[in-house]
């Protein structure tokens, strides 16, 4: 019976510490013969919070005013390259919901998406220039990606819309403690937090609101059931060691 144990438990530690390969693989299809399969999701339109940080260019054939307004035009190219030049040279929409632009005053913005800000400062800037162009984007697009993902952090983006693919991607991949099934995405706004759960196994994914990401966005990637015993693989292998060496010094002194 002392003999037959050390497999059984040996067989167990194998069983208990083995993830099965359709938990690894992302995106799995359903076999469905000839039948192409379109997902119609979108980016959603971001809208503006308090705080967030804003490139704003305003263009026109009044160099004089223009260059007053655009108060970063005569610092180098490589002004927005880290997060402390991002503070100093973006414009800070403000608790009210403003952001104070040079010449032209306070535009609200907040709530509103790019696209709306751009027409609200438009109509602003054709007060004190003719023919103004503007320029608007959202340069404190910041996530974070936390739990059992290689590289947990904080990260910006400077592209114009992110998956929840891409942020792990960038984040290492999950680990191997890492459920690919259990993956939350937790989006603040003003109205409220909000929660998706995502199973990366899936193709559904492609369809969900939490499939492209937001600002101050974060995905947190759980650990999977079996994570406290695979932590601990080495500390029971080492018992079971401790175990089999007894069993043998004890079977060398009854047949002594």
């Amino acid at each position: 019976m002392k003999n037959k144990l050390i497999p059984i438990l040996l067989l167990t530690i194998i069983t208990a510490s083995c993830t099965r390969y359709k938990n690894l693989v992302y995106l799995q299809e359903e076999k469905q013969a000839d039948k192409e399969i379109i997902f119609t999701a979108v980016p959603p339109d971001y809208h503006i919070q308090n705080r967030d940080v804003l490139f704003i260019r305003i263009i026109s054939l009044n160099q004089d005013i223009t260059q007053v307004i655009n108060i970063t035009s005569n610092v180098g190219s490589n002004q927005y390259t880290n997060d402390a030049s991002l503070f100093i040279y973006g414009y800070n929409v403000s608790d009210s919901g403003f952001v104070e632009i040079p010449v032209i005053g306070k535009a609200f913005v907040v709530d509103k998406t790019l696209e709306e800000a751009k027409i609200e400062i438009s109509k602003q800037a054709a007060k004190f220039i003719k023919d103004a162009t503007v320029i608007v984007k959202l340069i404190s697009f910041k996530y974070s990606v936390m739990g059992e993902v290689n590289k947990p952090g904080v990260y910006q983006n400077y592209n114009n819309q992110l998956t929840v693919l891409e942020a792990i991607s960038n984040a290492g991949d999950i680990s191997p403690y890492g459920n690919r099934r259990k993956v939350m995405v937790i989006r603040p706004g003003t109205n409220g937090t909000q929660t998706f759960r995502l199973d990366l196994t899936k193709t559904d994914i492609l369809n969900s609101p939490g499939f492209f990401l937001l600002p101050n966005d974060i995905v947190y990637i759980e650990p999977v059931k079996s994570y406290n015993f695979r932590v601990n693989i080495p500390t029971v292998s080492l018992l079971l060691t401790g175990i089999s060496t007894l069993i043998l010094v004890l079977n060398y002194v009854d047949t002594n």
